[in-house]
């Protein structure tokens, strides 16, 4: 998903982007990770990325780091300078759970996806003010090692990180957006229905 995030905001001229990854590219990214191609392959994704994305729009400052995202490496981001939105394109619910708590903490905008095969899902987050990930979604349950990954067809995480990208744009223009909603897309049907959420009054963002 941060792979057309990040495009579309770029060519959008957003004003500042950082991105912190602390993986490699390799073969097999290649077929949902359209920020890159063959040529970078074995190179850190997010020198690829400031590469790629300097050259869409020259205008925009792109940051990047290669690091592990927990509790302490967001916070340590966080205090360096402010910023509007944080966005998660992770493909994990234990950093969907770091994003969200971080969010709430630090008053931050937020935009939570996740995907599996054809099907995703995706909701905008107001702190204070809208039903947050939490809200939604269990704590997440480590899955059993021989579960692997996901499966992730190449479409899904190019449509649904294309989605936040348009919900950081309308929410940074005062438009309509997925607060205290949640949009679930299914890809097998082409069906795009939204589920209306309430926040939760026993839950952390109510506190």
């Amino acid at each position: 998903m941060g792979s057309p995030f990040s495009l579309y905001l770029t060519a959008a001229g957003i004003k500042e982007l950082t991105i912190i990854d602390n993986d490699v590219l390799d073969l097999s990214n290649l077929q949902r990770q359209i920020l890159y191609n063959e040529s970078q392959i074995g190179k850190d994704k997010v020198n690829s990325a400031k590469e790629v994305l300097s050259k869409l729009n020259s205008d925009v400052q792109i940051n990047v780091y290669k690091d592990f995202i927990d509790e302490k490496s967001i916070k340590k981001y966080l205090e360096e300078k402010d910023y509007d939105f944080i966005v998660d394109c992770s493909d994990n619910f234990e950093t969907k759970f770091l994003v969200n708590k971080i969010a709430i903490e630090n008053n931050l905008r937020c935009v939570i996806s996740g995907i599996k095969d054809f099907y995703g899902q995706i909701i905008t987050i107001n702190p204070k003010k809208t039903a947050c990930y939490q809200c939604v979604f269990s704590e997440p349950i480590e899955a059993p090692p021989e579960e692997g990954p996901l499966p992730v067809i190449g479409v899904t995480p190019g449509i649904l990180g294309t989605l936040e990208a348009l919900e950081v744009i309308k929410t940074a223009l005062g438009l309509p957006n997925l607060e205290n909603k949640v949009l679930m897309v299914n890809l097998i049907d082409l069906r795009f229905n939204i589920i209306d959420i309430v926040k939760n009054e026993s839950c952390f963002c109510s506190k």
